[in-house]
């Protein structure tokens, strides 16, 4: 690895009392008050993520979808949460588009992430849903400071976001986005909490808000109607999807999500040693790319759909005896690299926020959101202050076999993957990513360095990333990696993409690391240098 400058100063936090690790400030303090004023985790949950919404609307909102990895400490149980998003029930798939919907609210999935945090709510937290979602409501009216890299997306995206006239009249100034730390109030997104506070979740579908989006969509050429908001989307509770590496249990999001990419590539590394796997040297790095590479392609070639495949069956990706057949091809790809380059091979053998918390009792949630790309479909709610999603172009055109093709009600396709570690059968570590197809690969390489590497948990989600697709695109923070695994890399054929040292594109990892011996009785936060996330606990009981 090439020395290079310092990460950001990004918090690592320590507390007794719980943990909350997100992306942004004000919502690691939204979640800290609650868990300080008696909520459990999640409670917790649900004030951070209506408070991702006012500090971080670019990734996330209640205009997205949210989908969730609980375990239940009092019933020593782990779930999903299945908050997926569904297409229009009106939508006419003869009246397919040529191009898929991509900007506009004609991109907008039924929103479910307040369903999604309204039953969280009722079913396991302790607080009434007003009480969790007040300090999302003072953000909003307060204001919250424009930080570096939302000034830097704003700019990024200006062109299309002006498009709406909504938009420009609050991150807008004279046509150029708000400076940096700008205090910037959104109080109509303000009054829209206050009103599910005041009335509860269930005025977002079926109440005055829900009509109030209606009569948008319909106003601006969306295609969401009445018939689609009275069927509410309440989150579905499924099996985890589990899998082992080298003695640790993995606990990670099913379909429609994408945990089964990231128990293939564990997989696939198991069956090498530590020290060939690791992405800090030429071998690792090149072996990496190979797994991650294969493993793209197959959930490319074998989609599924929970609502079409019992989730009991065991998935051909998560199987140990499939990861044995994908290193065999490794092993064969780097024999050709040696024949056909004259080298000697390395010898073997969308924009989303995510966040975790816990509390003293052991209760965890792992939660990644989304309105899919960055600002959704570029358009905000009138008179409501948040941004719709753009759900509607995450699904397949083309084939109708697919099951994640355009159908009235159906699921859009998703590449979240909250995931919970164990060890000895007791949770050891919480985390998860944004990032679309990024996500699994970078929760690989943090996991391998946290447990083959040994490294602090922090350090290892600080450490350089790289990416690649299912094709043979590699994107690479390309100056903490050394010319020898560049060059490797490029030999085998993959077209480098640089990137900037602690690059926005590849992830966002936060992370909680819980209490595991009677010599670490303390919760342990990271938060990811490559955005604006912090860690924080409560203080006292």
């Amino acid at each position: 690895m090439r020395k290079t400058e310092a990460p950001p100063n990004k918090a690592t936090h320590q507390s007794k009392h719980g943990m909350v690790a997100t992306a942004s400030g004000p919502a690691t303090a939204a979640g800290v008050a609650v868990l300080e004023n008696g909520g459990n985790a999640f409670d917790a949950a649900c004030a951070v993520s209506f408070a991702l919404g006012v500090s971080e609307p670019q990734a996330s909102g209640m205009g997205g979808q949210s989908t969730g990895l609980i375990y239940h400490a009092k019933e020593k149980r782990y779930f999903s949460l299945d908050g997926s998003s569904f297409a229009p029930y009106g939508f006419q798939p003869h009246r397919m588009p040529a191009v898929p919907f991509k900007e506009g609210l004609s991109a907008s999935t039924l929103p479910s992430t307040v369903a999604f945090y309204g039953y969280l709510s009722e079913a396991y937290g302790r607080l009434p849903f007003k009480d969790v979602i007040a300090p999302a409501v003072s953000l909003a009216k307060e204001g919250v400071p424009v930080t570096p890299l939302i000034h830097s997306l704003l700019q990024k995206h200006r062109s299309r976001l002006i498009k709406d006239p909504l938009i420009e009249r609050v991150f807008f100034e004279n046509g150029e986005p708000l400076p940096e730390n700008r205090l910037f109030k959104q109080p109509e997104l303000g009054r829209t909490m206050r009103r599910l506070a005041d009335n509860g979740w269930r005025d977002f579908y079926t109440g005055e808000t829900g009509r109030m989006i209606v009569r948008d969509m319909t106003e601006r050429g969306g295609l969401l109607r009445e018939e689609d908001f009275a069927q509410i989307p309440v989150p579905v509770e499924r099996p985890v999807l589990s899998g082992h590496y080298r003695g640790y249990g993995i606990h990670t999001f099913p379909p429609p999500g994408a945990g089964r990419v990231l128990i293939q590539i564990l997989n696939i590394l198991e069956q090498f040693s530590p020290q060939e796997i690791d992405p800090d040297t030429e071998t690792g790095a090149f072996l990496l790319a190979l797994a991650f590479q294969l493993t793209l392609r197959d959930r490319k070639r074998m989609p599924q759909n929970p609502d079409i495949y019992f989730q009991k069956i065991e998935e051909k990706m998560a199987d140990k005896a499939h990861a044995k057949r994908v290193r065999a091809t490794i092993a064969h790809i780097m024999s050709d690299y040696h024949r056909t380059t004259g080298h000697s091979a390395p010898k073997t053998g969308g924009e989303t926020t995510h966040f975790c918390v816990a509390d003293k009792d052991g209760n965890i949630v792992a939660v990644t959101q989304s309105i899919e790309l960055v600002f959704g479909a570029k358009r905000i709610a009138r008179d409501l202050g948040f941004f719709y999603n753009n759900y509607m172009g995450a699904f397949d055109y083309k084939d109708r076999t697919h099951p994640y093709y355009l159908l009235p009600g159906n699921r859009p396709w998703s590449s979240a993957a909250p995931t919970i570690i164990t060890y000895r059968n007791r949770p050891r570590l919480v985390l998860g990513s944004p990032g679309s197809a990024r996500i699994s690969t970078a929760l690989t390489q943090v996991l391998i360095r946290y447990i083959d590497g040994n490294r602090p948990i922090e350090q290892a989600i600080a450490a350089p990333r790289f990416h690649t697709s299912d094709k043979k695109n590699l994107q690479i923070e390309y100056d903490r990696f050394d010319k020898q695994t560049i060059d490797t890399l490029s030999a085998v054929g993959f077209d480098i993409k640089k990137r900037k040292p602690y690059s926005f594109y590849l992830g966002c990892v936060q992370a909680i690391e819980l209490p595991h011996n009677k010599n670490n009785r303390y919760f342990k936060g990271a938060a990811d240098p490559r955005r604006d996330g912090t860690a924080g606990g409560p203080q006292k009981p």
